[in-house]
């Protein structure tokens, strides 16, 4: 096999699954420049795992799958056994946009992320199929039709040599099939570039293939077959008893394509060349912090419930700090001052500090997971990953900035408001005294000076910001796991809250014994 004429090449592909199980064995194929290639096989034979090799996604190591063998793309050889592939841009079945981002952003975090910045013909390929989409249109208001060309664009601009469709038909009518099949048969000639198409429903793409590939489920080999419907079908009915089950993934399309003419072939996109542009990542991790302190420490929802916790316990701290301990009556006047005293450190120093701890970790954590969980089950992460964004650096390193920046933050504010709570309630109790005599015992060991906080304020910061940060880090860890179902998200959300509340309280009670 000449591997110069081909825009790619694999040698000798072999693939055992986890369980060791042999998917593939001792394979080769080319697919040449421009060309289109249907990848078809039964239900669940593997026909994603291929695209997921050639995007970079599949993990290959001892206990993952086990990989070997050869790739030639550009004149640069590649052992898959040790590389990961880096060929292949990936259109995924369910879209995996990024939903927290606008369309154009979409756009422009794959063009700034991709090996090399995206000339201008490359752009205008791109941007030709958002005609009807507005840069600034979120991803939810958008059509099926619209997301999967958005989808398209983005992958277009990350510049990889092969494009890659998985089941992009799936769902769709006849005739926008064969408007998806033409748009990427357009799209491989323009940019001469070749598509491998994995491909369930055969027959509404088969006029723009140029080869077929089937996946033979009991030889472990990908063979070539006629550009014919019923001989494929004949072939797929033969290999059906032979699928090993879990081997793939199936479905629809959430959406698929509704509307009449929504894959046109070309749009005008002049607006859309103005808007990407290019930014640097530094931008971008800036995006993605001020994004979550937003979601995480300053919406008003945040505040307002933040703000109440903080009211509740200054008000419940003095109130029944004064009418119910074992003096009451005339004493309570006599010990007046260090009741005050004790109220205003046991307050500052560990009952605000924890109920604040307890309430930002409970609904963070919850946000954290649910956001975490839906990432990953919408396959967002897997398309950062091909699109070379690392989730780490922009999105976990966000969310645990903001937890303990966002903590000490309400901290703050939630003593300033129940230091104000307490000083009312005390008020009404004790009507004749002035406001002064209040200040002066209730900060008399949190602000020894009157201006300068106690040493004590910084063992406080330190189990409030490690708190929060450990309950971030388990959110995260928790929303990461793997998640088929909303319901597993919803678990991973429950999860996430018990373990946040349980470390909060842990981190606290240590150090608050370790400093008395």
């Amino acid at each position: 096999m000449t591997q110069t004429s081909h825009a790619l090449v694999i040698d000798g592909l072999t693939i055992d699954r986890p369980n060791g199980q042999p998917l593939l064995r001792h394979t080769s194929f080319a697919i040449d420049r421009a060309e289109v290639v249907l990848l078809v096989g039964p239900s669940g034979s593997g026909k994603s795992t291929i695209v997921k090799l050639l995007g970079g996604l599949l993990e290959n190591g001892p206990g993952e799958w086990r990989v070997s063998g050869h790739l030639h793309c550009g004149g640069q050889p590649m052992d898959l056994a040790t590389e990961r592939s880096p060929v292949g841009g990936i259109v995924f079945q369910d879209h995996a946009l990024f939903n927290d981002l606008s369309a154009v952003e979409n756009l422009r975090i794959a063009a700034d992320h991709a090996a090399h910045p995206p000339d201008s013909v490359l752009i205008a390929d791109a941007t030709a199929l958002l005609d009807g989409i507005e840069p600034t249109q979120t991803v939810s208001s958008c059509s099926g039709g619209q997301r999967q060309r958005l989808a398209i664009a983005r992958t277009l601009l990350a510049d990889r040599p092969v494009l890659l469709f998985d089941e992009p038909n799936s769902g769709l009518d006849v005739a926008m099939a064969r408007r998806l099949g033409e748009l990427i048969r357009d799209l491989c000639r323009t940019m001469n570039k070749p598509a491998l198409v994995v491909a369930h429903h055969v027959k509404d793409l088969l006029p723009v293939a140029d080869r077929v590939l089937l996946f033979d489920t009991r030889n472990h080999r990908l063979v070539e077959v006629p550009r014919d419907a019923e001989a494929i079908e004949a072939a797929l009915l033969a290999l059906d008893e032979s699928v090993l089950p879990n081997g793939g993934q199936a479905g629809l399309n959430e959406t698929g394509l509704a509307e009449a003419g929504t894959l046109p072939g070309a749009g005008k996109g002049r607006d859309w060349r103005q808007e990407i542009g290019h930014r640097s990542r530094f931008h971008w991790f800036l995006r993605y912090l001020a994004e979550y302190f937003w979601e995480l420490c300053v919406s008003p929802l945040m505040l307002i419930y933040m703000g109440a916790g903080a009211l509740i316990m200054g008000f419940v701290s003095m109130w029944f700090g004064f009418h119910y301990n074992s003096f009451g009556g005339y004493l309570k006047s006599l010990l007046h001052d260090e009741t005050l005293v004790g109220l205003g450190l046991v307050q500052g120093t560990v009952a605000v500090p924890l109920i604040s701890s307890i309430l930002f970790v409970a609904r963070n954590n919850a946000i954290i997971a649910a956001d975490i969980g839906n990432r990953v089950l919408s396959s967002q992460f897997s398309a950062m990953q091909n699109l070379r964004i690392t989730a780490r650096g922009y999105i976990f390193s966000a969310i645990l900035i903001n937890m303990v920046v966002g903590s000490l933050i309400l901290l703050v504010i939630s003593l300033g408001m129940a230091s104000w709570a307490s000083m009312q309630t005390w008020h009404i109790q004790f009507p004749m005294q002035s406001f002064e005599l209040w200040r002066s015992h209730f900060f008399r060991k949190l602000l020894p000076d009157g201006l300068h906080p106690a040493f004590s304020m910084v063992w406080v910061l330190l189990k409030v910001a490690l708190s929060s940060l450990l309950a971030g880090g388990a959110a995260i860890v928790i929303g990461c796991g793997k998640k088929e179902s909303v319901l597993e998200i919803n678990a991973a959300i429950a999860r996430s809250i018990i373990v946040g509340v349980t470390l909060t309280l842990l981190v606290h009670a240590v150090i608050s014994i370790l400093t008395l």
